[in-house]
C-alpha cells in the first residue's frame, strides 16, 4: 500500500490541531482542542496529541501514513526533538519526537511553526513562484519563516526566524514574555501582550477613560466600533509592527512577505494599511499579502516537512 498521507500536528500557544494531509496539500480530516497549559505537566501535552492522532487513525489506514510532522510555536532542540523554553507555554522542555515515534512506530519530524508554515507556502501557497520570501505570523506570539534562494533558512540549531524578539522600542521598554529582555516586538503587538500594552499606552497618553479589555479581540472590537482612542492606539501598534517588518526587509530582502496568524487574519484591514504606511524605504518594499493558507498554514507546513524534506 502506497504511503500517500501524512499526519500533521500544529502545537500553538492557544490551540492544538492535528490532521491527515494528502501530498497535494488537502486536509482530509482535522481535530482541534485547546493547548494544555498546566504548569509542570508537559506529559499532558503529549497525551493530548496522542488522543488526537488516534482519533484521526480511526478514519485512515495507518499503513498509508508516511510520517508525523509537528510544528511548534516555540524554539526547539532538533537533536533531542524537544520543545525548549516556550515563551507562551508553562513548560521548560517537552520531548515530542521520541514519545510519538515510540507510540506510533513511524518517522517524526519537528520544526518551529513558522519554519513549517513558510515551507507550506512554498509547496502549497503564495510562495510557489518565489525564491526569496518570508512568512510572518502575528498571533498569540510573533515569528517568521524564511526562504532564501529557494532554501529554508533555519540557523545552526533550526531556530532562525524568532523575529518576535527583535527590539522595536525603547520608549515604553516593556518586558517580553520570554523574560529575556525588554522592547521585544512580541511584548507589544502579539495577541497575548497587546492588552497590557494598551494599559501602558493609555496611561502615557493621559487618557482617563476606562476600558474593560481582557483580550486582543476586545481591542479590535472597540476599533471596529470606531472608538477614537483605540484607533489611535492601533496607529501606534502599526508603527511598531512596521519597525519589525522593516527589520525583516533589510535582513532578508524578500520579494514577498506573507502574513498569517489570528491577529492578522481576523483584523487585516486595521493592521496592514498602518504597516505599509510606516515601513522604512531603505530597500524597495516587498509585496505584503495575506496567506492564502490562512489558519491552516502551520498544519500544512507540518505535513510538507514529511512530504518534501529540505535537501
Amino acid at each position: 500500500m502506497e504511503k500517500d498521507l501524512a499526519i500533521a500536528v500544529d502545537i500553538g500557544a492557544t490551540n492544538l490541531r492535528a490532521g491527515i494531509v494528502s501530498k497535494n496539500g488537502k486536509i482530509l480530516k482535522r481535530f482541534e482542542t485547546q493547548t494544555p497549559k498546566i504548569k509542570n505537566r508537559p506529559n499532558l501535552l503529549i497525551s493530548t496529541i496522542i488522543v488526537l492522532i488516534n482519533s484521526l487513525l480511526e478514519h485512515y489506514d495507518k499503513k498509508r501514513i508516511l510520517g508525523i510532522g509537528a510544528a511548534v510555536a516555540s524554539p526547539i532542540d532538533p537533536k533531542k526533538g524537544e520543545i525548549v523554553t516556550p515563551p507562551n507555554l508553562p513548560y521548560k522542555e517537552v520531548p515530542i519526537v521520541k514519545p510519538l515515534k515510540k507510540y506510533f512506530s513511524m518517522p517524526v519530524i519537528i520544526a518551529n511553526d513558522c519554519t513549517a508554515a513558510v515551507w507550506a507556502e512554498k509547496h502549497f501557497g503564495a510562495g510557489k513562484a518565489s525564491k526569496n520570501f518570508v512568512y510572518l505570523t502575528i498571533s498569540s506570539g510573533i515569528g517568521a519563516g524564511i526562504i532564501a534562494d529557494n532554501h529554508l533558512l533555519t540557523g545552526h540549531n533550526e531556530n532562525a526566524g524568532e523575529v518576535g524578539h527583535f527590539i522595536v522600542d525603547t520608549t515604553y521598554n516593556l518586558p517580553c514574555p520570554c523574560k529575556k529582555g525588554t522592547g521585544h516586538w512580541e511584548g507589544y503587538c502579539s495577541g497575548s501582550d497587546m492588552p497590557f500594552f494598551l494599559k501602558i499606552w493609555l496611561k502615557s497618553e493621559k487618557i482617563k477613560k476606562k476600558y474593560a479589555v481582557k483580550t486582543s479581540k476586545d481591542i479590535f472590537d472597540l476599533a471596529k466600533g470606531k472608538d477614537k482612542n483605540i484607533l489611535s492606539f492601533l496607529k501606534e501598534i502599526g508603527k511598531i509592527n512596521a519597525r519589525g517588518i522593516s527589520n525583516i526587509i533589510v535582513a532578508y530582502n524578500p520579494e514577498i512577505i506573507i502574513m498569517g496568524g489570528a491577529i492578522v487574519l481576523n483584523n487585516h484591514a486595521l493592521i496592514i494599511p498602518e504597516i505599509k504606511k510606516n515601513i522604512d524605504k531603505f530597500l524597495a518594499p516587498p509585496k505584503i499579502i495575506i496567506s492564502p493558507l490562512k489558519e491552516n498554514a502551520c498544519l500544512l507546513g507540518a505535513a510538507s516537512l514529511i512530504f518534501y524534506p529540505e535537501k
